[in-house]
């Protein structure tokens, strides 16, 4: 059953990723879509929490975890993914930073929650953190600062604390429709002050509605087959390791809607990739 949660998160993060960059062309200020992205979840996991009777309460030191990790993970870890890239001589020198988190999730759930692990299922691993770095590394490169590595490691960091503290919170009897409502509201109220002070515009189009809020929607589906996946996954690591092939379809659906540049090298890549997650899919 992780597997068949994985997958369907692997198409949600291809449905979320492929909106957000229509999303871009058509101009949307970030900060519009990154208030719906987290708001329509938070409203969703609400009325999910109600629909399965399940408790909306926490404890206060759980409470303050969940706000802790959405800070950290949801928060930082996406402002610090952004400046990486940003300022990286190539866009993918800093993703392969940060999708590498694989490795230390998986390797730090042995040690702390005594997950396991087989060997194929690690060559699976190590084979499409490979070929995503052929993919991302593949392209035109230009000058820039140093500091974006120390951006790719913070949010490196970030995420791999988020996926273990995902891990955690299931180990501790939290649901995750009530850890998610706390995390997306939280991220959300923090980007609708951050869109506030920058004194952003709602201005959009009938087809830009319709683009954000398939966003909010498809971050649900992608947010919450993780979070099963983690629950059921004999290692988180093998969840991320999914979540990271992702890049693989995103670089063919890219190339076959926005017309992005499709190389040898990143064919090769794709197909590395698709090896690694048979590997992981039927070991």
């Amino acid at each position: 059953m992780w597997l068949i949660h994985s997958l369907l998160m692997f198409l949600f993060s291809n449905l979320l990723y492929l909106t957000i960059r229509k999303a871009q062309k058509e101009k949307i200020s970030i900060h519009i879509y990154s208030v719906t992205m987290f708001l329509i979840p938070a409203i969703t996991y609400l009325f999910l929490i109600f629909l399965t009777k399940t408790s909306l309460l926490l404890s206060l030191p759980h409470l303050v975890l969940v706000i802790g990790t959405a800070f950290l993970w949801s928060y930082l870890g996406n402002y610090f993914s952004q400046k990486g890239i940003l300022f990286a001589p190539n866009p993918g020198y800093s993703l392969v930073i940060q999708k590498s988190y694989v490795v230390l999730t998986t390797i730090a759930a042995v040690i702390l929650f005594g997950s396991s692990i087989s060997l194929p299922k690690l060559v699976g691993i190590i084979s499409i953190l490979f070929f995503v770095g052929i993919i991302s590394l593949s392209g035109k490169t230009h000058q820039s600062e140093s500091k974006w590595v120390l951006f790719s490691i913070l949010a490196h960091l970030c995420f791999a604390f988020g996926s273990l503290m995902s891990k955690q919170f299931l180990n501790m009897g939290l649901q995750p429709y009530t850890y998610l409502f706390y995390i997306t509201s939280f991220v959300s109220i923090l980007n609708l002050i951050e869109a506030k002070r920058k004194k952003v515009k709602i201005n959009l189009s009938k087809n830009h509605w319709i683009l954000i809020i398939i966003i909010g929607l498809a971050n649900v589906g992608f947010n919450t087959f993780m979070q099963f996946g983690y629950k059921l996954a004999p290692n988180p690591g093998y969840v991320v390791a999914i979540n990271t092939a992702s890049i693989m379809s995103l670089t063919i659906f890219s190339a076959l809607i926005f017309k992005d540049e499709l190389s040898k090298q990143k064919v090769v890549g794709v197909l590395g990739v698709l090896v690694g997650l048979l590997i992981i899919a039927l070991a």
